[in-house]
């Protein structure tokens, strides 16, 4: 298994997310640590995989390895229940995404076609 150091930019402040891939074959289902919620977090999901390129400071290019979300997704509560289910395409919501409460309960349902919320 393998531990990765994640770096998000929330609400204009960094927070780090301890991420542990479980299948690293086929980089599937991870667990991490929210420090936000304070909560362990399952998600699967497919990926694809590119290189980015970034400069810092200095003008110096970075390349960094991304796993881009691509394809059916599932994220549980704490407690092992299905929290949400979806599909992405490219990073993108797309499709019908299905939310429910930590009791398991349907509370709400999404429309989304390329990262939009369509009304």
């Amino acid at each position: 298994m393998r531990f990765i150091l994640c770096f998000a930019l929330i609400l204009g402040g960094y927070f780090t997310v301890q991420s542990q891939v479980i299948d690293e074959n086929n980089g599937k289902t991870y667990y991490y640590y929210d420090s936000i919620s304070h909560k362990k977090v399952k998600e699967i999901f497919h990926h694809i995989q590119e290189y980015r390129f970034f400069y810092d400071k200095d003008g110096n290019t970075i390349d960094t390895l991304v796993f881009i979300k691509n394809g059916p997704y599932t994220r549980y509560h704490e407690n092992g229940k299905l929290a949400c289910s979806g599909y992405y395409k490219r990073d993108r919501k797309t499709g019908t995404w299905k939310y429910y409460s930590t009791s398991g309960t349907l509370i709400k349902t999404e429309e989304w076609l390329d990262g939009n919320l369509k009304q």
